[in-house]
């Protein structure tokens, strides 16, 4: 699943990956072997402004065979529908689960992509986690087609996380989170800082920020911190360390270095100085309140 909040190009990113599947191309540092199908359901945008980006990818595309790309990616759209024509399934409803798996038997695709989750799947109370049920099922069934899935989703108010509730990714092999970088001038464009909040398998992308930006129909991609500051970031807002010299001695590194770490953090945007102020303060009062307990 990839989520981030309205604007950032999560679109753009999905059918980068869409792209880079069906022609058996590359996107970014990632390389898809060879092409593959591709089922596109999107329930957002116009044709139109859908055909446009699809273009622009297209021509984007990078390493493999761009006529595959158009013959492999196939287009299910809520507005391409006929006039009047009232059965584009619900993805929150097991009512629909018969319409749904026949479209996606008749295409076979190796891949199937969902823009976006909320208007695809109705769901009464996102953060009720039985209020999922319907559509993690229908997730499964996909999956057992032998397809692969990629989920475009909302992130919520703050954008460090997902929209809903914390039943969501169960069914996920990975979480990538889409955070607002420069900004980009003009249309057709993005730019936003990526990383992993959950990934099962073993990767080097673990731990890793990368910047990406999609402008003038090229796509950039830049890592912005090593796993090392990542990993520092990550166990310093977890509560692990006090301050900043007890995570120099786990880490077996000066005082110095950790504050350069945390600068290059700091710089990179992915975390605050007041956030880390915040959470070594925090593991002191927990740290004090446990020994006044004991």
């Amino acid at each position: 699943m990839v989520f981030a909040p309205t604007g950032v190009g999560k679109s753009l990113f999905a059918l980068g990956i869409a792209a880079a599947v069906a022609g058996g191309g590359t996107f970014g540092h990632w390389k898809a072997p060879a092409p593959r199908r591709v089922l596109l359901i999107d329930g957002e945008m116009d044709p139109s402004d859908l055909r446009g980006r699809f273009q622009l990818i297209v021509d984007a595309a990078t390493g493999g065979d761009k006529q595959k790309v158009i013959g492999n990616i196939h287009v299910y759209a809520r507005h391409d529908q006929p006039v009047g024509d009232t059965s584009f399934p619900d993805f929150g409803n097991e009512e629909h689960e018969r319409r749904i798996l026949e479209r996606i038997r008749s295409v076979r695709p190796n891949l199937v992509v969902l823009d976006n989750l909320s208007t695809l799947a109705t769901v009464d109370d996102a953060n009720a986690s039985e209020a999922w049920d319907p559509f993690l099922k229908m997730l499964h069934r996909i999956r057992e087609t032998g397809a692969a899935v990629l989920v475009i989703h909302h992130a919520n108010k703050g954008g460090e996380n997902y929209h809903g509730s914390s039943k969501i990714p169960v069914m996920f092999d990975s979480l990538v989170r889409l955070k607002p970088h420069d900004s980009i001038g003009g249309t057709g464009g993005a730019s936003f800082k990526l990383d992993f909040t959950k990934l099962r398998m073993q990767s080097p992308d673990a731990g890793q920020v990368f910047t990406v930006k999609f402008e003038c129909g090229t796509w950039r991609w830049d890592t912005l911190v090593d796993p090392d500051v990542a990993d520092l970031v990550r166990r310093i807002l977890d509560g692990e360390f006090g301050r900043q010299k007890d995570a120099a001695t786990t880490l077996g590194i000066s005082s110095v270095e950790v504050t350069r770490m945390l600068n290059k953090a700091y710089d990179a945007g992915i975390v605050t100085r007041e956030q880390i102020r915040n959470a070594l303060q925090n593991a002191r009062d927990d740290d004090e309140g446990e020994t006044s307990d004991f």
